[in-house]
């Protein structure tokens, strides 16, 4: 009997009857090339054979893929930080006082900036299980770049404000999709460093952006490093687009890999429903990776909005000097996003449960360089203070890659992009709600007050991370299983079809 999973589902052997080829005819009259009747509704699994079916990728696609969607994603992440280095001079060209610098562009922009981003995050998330990716992805470049060319032409408050909003939701929705796209070009055993490729890059294009505004905007203006970041982003989008293509989804899945090597015409075309929702809210591992980031980035989001400013302004250094002391936090965050994906990586493949103990006490540990940068001699003592940020960004920096890595490892193919964008929107409620509790903690307690209650972030948020010791390797299993029971439960349907089918051509 055909099996129904191949290009030609209803081949007939050598020696084959002419009545046997008459059923196969039969067959393919009812139920189509692919030999699986289609079904309307939330079916387990669909099993297509379209005219050019995927072709599995090689590894030189995949490291250019890999390379031009990191990239993009560089220079789009570039955008995300231009104003913080030069805030006092924003502030100044709007006539405003410290106090509304503080609660307008450091609490209201950066708010808003945020959480916009936190809706099209899921948003972008759910049409990638349906769209193009790509095409998304480019999408949202767009979205973000055109915004950032129009500050140009920036007067009044009002219009930064509508300019960065749009941005927001650029980078929102940008941020599942590289993830999600590069998680069907790696299999579990290299997510974690894969993650942390990504992430490095995405820091990068914040520290590059900010590098560019804190040096470039004070003798340029704060315009001009928007559009010397947004122009190569767009050129570089349109040659991702032409270059590139939509990798094919569950190929790299371990449960997966002898249905796609044996039958050629396989297509994993399953889609997002309400019931697999339900399935992703109520996974231990997913509810402690993406519950994390609504503590975890309350430090980030005062650091990236108000650091920048508080060592220039508080602590008398130049806007060279304290944008340098974030650069090397910067650093340190991409010696961490990279050293710790790779450690994290090594544990992972060794002993799954290890993985988020060595998250959760990196990140907890992250809080005492912190409060030295915040608290010590920053004058006197540079070299100690930059050193103390190299700490910051390496020990905060860990988190990142293996969360996200264990986010695409215990959920499917299709609820990657939901997951991911679930976690993107804590981030983008914890950056944008941080600096407005920042700015609201500031009018009482004064600077340095807020900015040190607001590092004490990362203790909760590397306490959850700890509990998912304790699931992360009982959830990936049952993704696992969750899949073959699929397939089984498929190969069951086609086999009864062809038996309908060979019957009915008989009578």
């Amino acid at each position: 009997m055909a099996s129904g999973w191949g290009p030609e589902p209803f081949e007939i052997l050598d020696g084959g009857t002419k009545e046997e080829a008459a059923d196969a005819r039969a067959g393919e009259a009812e139920f189509g090339a692919s030999g699986v009747k289609p079904t309307a509704g939330d079916s387990p699994l669909h099993i297509t054979a379209p005219p050019q079916p995927p072709t599995a990728v090689s590894r030189r696609e995949a490291a250019y893929m890999m390379a031009i969607f990191c990239l993009t994603g560089c220079l789009l992440f570039a955008d995300q930080n231009l104003m913080a280095p030069n805030l006092t001079a924003v502030a100044r060209d709007f006539g405003f006082s410290p106090d509304q610098r503080d609660r307008l562009l450091g609490g209201v922009v950066a708010a808003s900036f945020y959480l916009v981003g936190a809706p099209a995050a899921l948003l972008f998330g759910w049409l990638c299980d349906r769209v193009d990716r790509r095409r998304l992805l480019f999408a949202a470049v767009v979205l973000g770049e055109a915004p950032a060319l129009l500050t140009l032409a920036v007067r009044r408050y009002w219009q930064l404000l509508l300019l960065r909003v749009l941005t927001g939701i650029s980078l929102g929705g940008a941020f599942p999709l590289i993830f999600s796209l590069v998680g069907d070009l790696t299999t579990t055993a290299r997510r974690a460093t894969a993650a942390a490729v990504i992430q490095v890059s995405l820091g990068a294009g914040l520290a590059v952006g900010q590098g560019i505004a804190g040096f470039v905007g004070p003798s340029l203006g704060w315009r001009a490093p928007f559009a010397i970041v947004a122009a190569p982003t767009v050129v570089l989008a349109v040659l991702m687009l032409c270059t590139t293509r939509d990798p094919p989804r569950g190929r790299t899945e371990e449960a997966l890999a002898e249905v796609f090597e044996g039958n050629p015409g396989f297509v994993y075309d399953e889609r997002m429903t309400w019931s697999k929702a339900g399935i992703l809210l109520r996974t231990p591992t997913n509810i402690c990776a993406i519950g994390q980031g609504l503590f975890g980035c309350i430090p980030w989001g005062m650091l990236l909005t108000f650091l920048n400013d508080f060592l220039a302004q508080e602590r008398r250094l130049s806007v060279q000097a304290a944008t340098t002391v974030l650069l090397c936090i910067g650093i340190g965050g991409a010696l961490g996003v990279l050293g710790g994906g790779l450690l994290g990586q090594w544990i992972y493949n060794r002993r799954k449960a290890a993985m988020p103990v060595f998250i959760g006490l990196s990140t907890m540990l992250g809080t005492l360089p912190m409060w030295y940068v915040l608290n010590g001699d920053v004058g006197r003592r540079y070299t100690a203070t930059l050193v103390a940020a190299l700490g910051v960004g390496f020990a905060s920096s860990t988190m990142g890659p293996n969360a996200r890595a264990m986010l695409l490892n215990v959920n499917e193919p299709e609820m990657r992009g939901l997951a991911l964008a679930l976690q993107s929107m804590l981030d983008d409620l914890g950056k944008g709600l941080g600096p407005v509790f920042v700015a609201a903690l500031i009018s009482g307690l004064g600077r340095t007050a807020a900015l040190n209650l607001a590092a004490a972030g990362w203790l909760p948020c590397g306490a959850l991370i700890l509990l998912a010791a304790f699931s992360v390797e009982r959830d990936e299993e049952a993704v696992q299983a969750r899949l073959r029971q699929s397939i089984a439960r498929m190969a069951e349907e086609v086999g009864e079809r062809e038996l309908l089918t060979a019957a009915g051509s008989q009578h």
